[in-house]
């Protein structure tokens, strides 16, 4: 692991985000709005002052004329710029043509010695989702990815969340093309993301084979739509050298305070031991789409079952669902006849194609538990069923991830722990993210921030992984869906702690390196 250091004069950015003025009584919080401007016209030394979005309610003119009445109250002593993003509120009723009229551009950039700010409009007129388009997304890159600010510390700022953070109830109202961003995002190596929208507090660190990436969500400045024990706050966050201070500051409530240090850490790359064995090693696919027609055909799930058997030291094989195509009983009959021929330990979750009534009495009695758990000496991996009838949503629920926490914190560090649903929890690329998970703000939280070193999920599309604090997210081992590359993805865990992802493509017998990572282990 290696750091370096880009900052050698310490940066201020202040976050502002989700005012929602309005004349109107219920949304605005007028009393927060002019104790907040006070506070932080009164902080030192700052770089820049930043908006996140949701300046108005409805973003009517009306609304407009107040906010920029309101905003007349904001003398700060440090002379920095304050810079405006818009969210989804700003542009209701053809709002963004008066932001543009009254405010300025809808995407803005900030850069001076060791600091690049650049902010993008995530909106989509009169709806609460957002997207940022390719163009917009490949713009960032360029900019981002300029030999003159490789050694500048990046910030890129947009209104609405990239991934999903707790206590914010259903997961909903993020961006489409989340998977795409966050790619984009890694492979340019920015280094902090900055989004508001859902007006509560949160900071994810999100680590590449090659360095870190924070994602740091502002809560709400003045709107009286708080989220659970969080009321209105603003942020300072502070750069200096590799390291960043992130303070979450009450404006009402003095009980409350959130302060965050961290580092933007540098990987070196892996340095595994020639004909070295892992210490375990997992086999991921999906979408194996079984149908009546598959009995007598030699499927991509029969291809994948024997170039698996192939391969040595396998501790486990996990199919994270849509195993039928249609929910029929002969579907899982011939899925059944065709698993049976791995010689590997199994376990299978199901999906939304297996979901459909009566198809979980078929399950039980063909396939097995619905939460099935696989475990020996080394390994604790939990399955769930995450999907509800006939149904695109699913949900965890607070008693089954508070149970499978509880056991992850009684062996925490004892066994390698894993967990497997069919609902993505990371966005994948080149997919529309529709966060059909209603739960999984708080799943992916609670995984992400225990001793749960991996979890597998669906993809429905290509194959991709990131780590998020503590856990690595896997999507991928799409067997059927024709419009990618069929694969499956092994695993591999050293004794060290290093990760090594990789995916057999099915037509072309590739196999190619798609992640690595260090955890923390000590079996």
């Amino acid at each position: 692991m290696g750091t370096s250091e880009k900052v050698s004069k310490k940066k201020r950015l202040v976050i502002v985000s989700d005012t929602h003025i309005t004349r109107w009584e219920g949304a605005f919080n007028l009393h927060a709005y002019n104790v907040g401007i006070e506070k932080i016209n009164n902080i030192k030394d700052v770089s820049l002052f930043l908006h996140l979005g949701d300046i108005t309610h409805t973003g009517t003119l009306l609304e407009y004329e107040y906010a920029m009445e309101q905003f007349k109250k904001f003398k700060p002593i440090s002379k920095a710029p304050l810079m405006f993003l818009i969210g989804n509120h700003d542009s209701l009723n053809v709002g963004y043509l008066l932001f543009e009229e009254m405010i300025g551009r809808r995407h803005y950039e900030y850069e001076d010695d060791g600091l690049y700010v650049i902010g993008v409009d995530s909106t989509k007129p009169d709806l609460p989702g957002g997207i940022i388009h390719h163009n917009i997304r490949e713009a960032v890159r360029k900019r981002l990815e300029e030999p003159e600010r490789e050694d500048k510390f990046k910030v890129v700022c947009f209104h609405h969340q990239l991934i999903p953070i707790p206590n914010t109830g259903k997961e909903r109202s993020a961006i489409d093309d989340s998977g795409d961003m966050l790619k984009m995002l890694i492979d340019a190596k920015a280094d902090l993301v900055l989004n508001g929208h859902r007006h509560i507090s949160n900071l994810y660190a999100v680590s590449s084979s090659d360095k870190d990436l924070y994602i740091f969500n502002a809560g709400t400045f003045s709107c009286n739509k708080t989220r659970y024990r969080e009321l209105f706050t603003y942020s300072i966050i502070d750069i200096l050298g590799n390291k960043i201070n992130f303070k979450i500051l009450p404006i009402l409530d003095s009980n409350f305070k959130k302060e965050i240090h961290r580092e933007v850490n540098y990987y070196l790359p892996l340095e595994i031991e020639k004909d070295q064995k892992p210490l375990c090693k997992f086999i991921q696919f999906s979408n194996s789409l079984i149908s009546a027609d598959s009995e007598d055909k030699f499927t991509n799930l029969d291809k994948t079952i024997d170039k698996i058997n192939k391969i040595k030291y396998i501790d486990l094989v996990v199919h994270t669902g849509n195993l039928s195509k249609n929910s029929y009983k002969e579907e899982f009959i011939i899925a059944k006849e065709k698993l049976n021929k791995l010689i590997h330990p199994l376990l299978v979750v199901p999906g939304f194609t297996d979901s459909k009534p009566p198809a979980w009495d078929y399950w039980m009695n063909y396939i097995g538990s619905l939460d099935p758990l696989y475990e020996n000496d080394k390994i604790y991996f939990q399955g769930i069923n995450s999907t509800t009838p006939d149904s695109n949503e699913g949900f965890i629920g607070r008693k089954r991830l508070n149970r499978f926490i509880d056991k992850v914190l009684k062996l925490s560090h004892q066994k390698i722990f894993g967990v497997c649903c069919f609902h993505s929890l990371i966005p994948t690329p080149l997919s529309v993210w529709r966060t059909e998970l209603i739960d999984s703000g708080d799943v992916l939280s609670q995984f992400a921030r225990t001793q749960v070193d991996i979890v597998l999920n669906n993809t429905p599309s290509i194959s991709f992984n990131a780590k998020i604090e503590n856990t690595i997210f896997s999507n991928g081992g799409n067997l059927e869906v024709e419009r990618f590359d069929n694969s499956f993805v092994e695993i591999d865990i050293y004794k060290k702690g290093f990760v090594v992802l990789k995916e057999h493509n099915l037509k072309t017998g590739e196999v190619k390196v798609i992640g690595n990572y260090y955890i923390t282990i000590l079996i």
